[in-house]
């Protein structure tokens, strides 16, 4: 049989398939291009000690506390004021240029000083100085800034190079000194920001491919430094244009070599083939030149269902871009007596947003990946149920979302089990000083909610924890801390907290108290069928200490209704008493105190301790009673008249009014005001 029909065929399918792959896939033509920047414009901030102190790039390294050298006795000799070192230079070349050295300082108790100093500057194996102008070297009383110009040769630095900044004082001589007097070198803060600026190499920014998926079309570009994340959180802006247009939209980030890797989705493509330009534009400091790059790219997309509107990296996204990501934790409790004890049920939904997010989504759609480099914290999730058509669908299938739950229950129980550590170690959230400890749970559940959105994109997860336990009674409870572990680059910002417990009409939270913070509010109520209590934070640091606690109680003595119905019976009871002593005098006082009901009300309905309600219920019934027998009493002829309503006469000499109080005729009695007999005959 003759092979060359089989071979025909083989090719004619090839030619039938080619154009099927090319409509879900995309081609571009061009290479990775690096755009910038041989050297940047710089403004490198004094940081630290004058004995080992750094220079940054980040005006955000900057501290609240200015840090100072002082100089208080003339000086003679030379005297280092500090120095300052940048250990992570990117290699490359650094131009001729002046380089600018500006230092704060004050001068006190004294008219000036007179000062012979030096700015030295070393860049990889040169040293460039500059010293004060000699026209120039008056500093005068209060505050100022002394300027250095360096002169800088053109220069190279590899990567094992130090740029390091050293300034001493030759003389210093004050003008009209009292006892006093000294001058300041100042640093380190907004306030007294000292800065060194010039030009060198600092970052590289590459242009990389576009990737295509149908009419989806991905953008990318690579900063490579050695400040990594730090880049994209304390740049002032990051952004990518197509054809001159701002590309919206998260990007996503992804580690790649020595840089970050940060991709657009572009989904304005026309269709087809067609050339276009990508420039990505970057501003280290605001007010400082940006720093930008283009290239030319030949695409080609088709139209397809197949993208998610959102780029699904290779490798695994970054879980912070160096600012965090929001993160919204709400959860209720509630304490019941049960068989003599309190029982605590809980229930702690962890609401994530941002990169946080979509590294999430992807990892559950990796669970059980041996072929992707993944992070240990991924890695521990085993295959399980998840087959391989439901792994890197870009979608996250109901089997996915189990196999989560399952394996994070496993252990669950224990402080080392799988879901304390993705807590600790992927999301760095301190599980027990959130939910509680995992050794004293008598039920865990676990669920995960994707709200609404299935595929692999940047949209909030839900981590919700139903929990309980039994608590022993009246012993102080720590119930919630920070529980945000701080990392270098921060994985969260925008911290909010929402947290509503109730109690039964015969349990109570006592002492219920926020600690070492202002930044955490409390709220407390009482009613006759339980307590309320509402803990609220809004945008939370990651290093915010904190701590809520309460002794949790079944003690009558505590309980809402045993005290409602204590405070009733014995108002109540008070009451009666001071009506009962005050039958013949006067209750305008008394009728005045009655105010104290609704006030007692008050301090029962705001929680106050049981003692304090107590003290102000037996304040009020000794007020009743004090009034009760200081109020004066009624004339007989007006208690008469009030409460008979029976006629009256005056009396013909002091007009005083006189009830009537017989039908006996002839009636003599006397005036009630001046005591004359008076006789009525009809």
């Amino acid at each position: 049989m003759s092979w060359r029909p089989f071979l025909f065929a083989s090719i004619f399918l090839l030619a039938l398939l080619a154009p099927m792959n090319a409509s879900f896939i995309g081609t571009a033509e061009a290479e990775d291009t690096v755009v910038c920047c041989d050297s940047v414009g710089v403004s490198l901030h004094l940081i630290g000690s004058d004995s080992s102190g750094t220079l940054s790039p980040f005006i955000q390294d900057l501290g609240e506390t200015t840090m100072t050298k002082t100089i208080a006795t003339a000086v003679s000799s030379e005297e280092t004021v500090g120095t300052w070192s940048l250990p992570e230079v990117w290699p490359g070349q650094v131009p001729a240029s002046t380089w600018s050295m500006s230092m704060a300082y004050e001068v006190t108790n004294a008219a000036g000083a007179q000062v012979n100093a030096t700015a030295s500057l070393q860049i990889g194996s040169q040293t460039f100085s500059a010293a004060t102008p000699a026209g120039n070297s008056f500093l005068a009383q209060g505050t100022g800034t002394l300027t250095f110009d360096i002169e800088v040769e053109a220069t190279s630095i590899t990567s094992s190079s130090n740029i390091v900044l050293t300034i001493t004082a030759q003389t210093v001589v004050f003008s009209l000194p009292a006892g006093d007097a000294k001058l300041e070198f100042q640093w380190g803060s907004e306030e007294s920001d000292s800065v060194l600026e010039g030009d060198m190499p600092l970052v590289s920014l590459t242009l990389l491919e576009p990737e295509i998926d149908g009419s989806e079309v991905y953008f990318s570009v690579v900063i490579e430094s050695y400040w990594g994340t730090k880049i994209l959180s304390n740049s002032d802006s990051l952004d990518m244009r197509v054809n001159g247009v701002l590309v919206s939209g998260d990007p996503i980030e992804t580690s790649q070599g020595d840089g970050v890797r940060i991709t657009w989705t572009w989904l304005e493509a026309t269709g087809g083939e067609e050339s276009v330009e990508a420039q990505v534009e970057l501003v280290l400091q605001a007010g400082s030149s940006t720093l930008s790059g283009s290239a030319v790219f030949v695409i080609e997309t088709f139209d397809s269902n197949s993208g998610t509107g959102t780029y699904y990296p290779p490798d695994e996204p970054l879980q912070t871009n160096g600012d965090g990501s929001p993160v919204d934790v709400v959860g209720t409790f509630d304490i019941q007596n049960q068989d003599g004890s309190v029982l605590l049920t809980r229930e702690t939904s962890i609401t994530i947003g941002g990169e946080m997010a979509f590294w999430m989504r992807w990892g559950l759609d990796h669970i059980g990946d041996d072929v992707t480099d993944l992070s240990p914290v991924l890695k521990s999730f085993q295959e399980g149920s998840v087959t391989e058509d439901e792994r890197f669908s870009r979608t996250i299938e109901p089997n996915e979302i189990n196999e989560f739950e399952r394996q994070m229950l496993t252990g669950a129980s224990t402080s080392s089990g799988l879901c304390s550590y993705f807590l600790s170690v992927g999301l760095g959230i301190d599980g027990e000083e959130l939910l509680g400890s995992f050794r004293n749970f008598e039920t865990i559940s676990i669920d995960l909610d994707l709200n609404g959105e299935q595929d692999v994109v940047n949209h909030p997860v839900t981590l919700i924890f139903q929990t309980s336990e039994f608590l022993e009674v009246n012993l102080q409870l720590a119930f919630l801390r920070n529980f945000v572990i701080v990392q270098p680059a921060p994985l969260w910002s925008d911290i909010t907290l929402t947290l509503e417990g109730t109690s039964t009409g015969f349990s109570a939270f006592v002492d219920a108290k926020i600690l070492e913070s202002d930044e955490v509010s409390i709220s407390h109520s009482r009613f006759p069928w339980g307590e309320s209590i509402t803990i609220t934070a809004t945008d939370l640091q990651q290093d915010e200490d904190f701590t809520f606690s309460f002794v949790p109680t079944n003690t009558p003595l505590y309980a809402p209704l045993p005290i409602l119905i204590v405070i009733g019976i014995s108002m109540f009871f008070g009451l009666m008493v001071a009506l009962r002593m005050s039958r013949t005098k006067a209750r305008k006082a008394l009728l005045l105190e009655m105010v104290l009901i609704p006030l007692v009300a008050v301090i029962h309905f705001l929680a106050y301790p049981p003692l304090f309600v107590g003290g102000a219920v037996a304040f009020t019934i000794v007020l009743w009673w004090v009034t009760a027998v200081a109020s004066p009493r009624i004339r007989a002829s007006e208690e008469a008249l009030a409460l008979l309503n029976t006629p009256s006469i005056p009396c013909p000499a002091c007009s005083t009014n006189n009830a009537v109080i017989s039908d006996q005729r002839p009636l003599r009695f006397a005036c009630a005001g001046c005591s004359r007999v008076i006789k009525l005959v009809a």
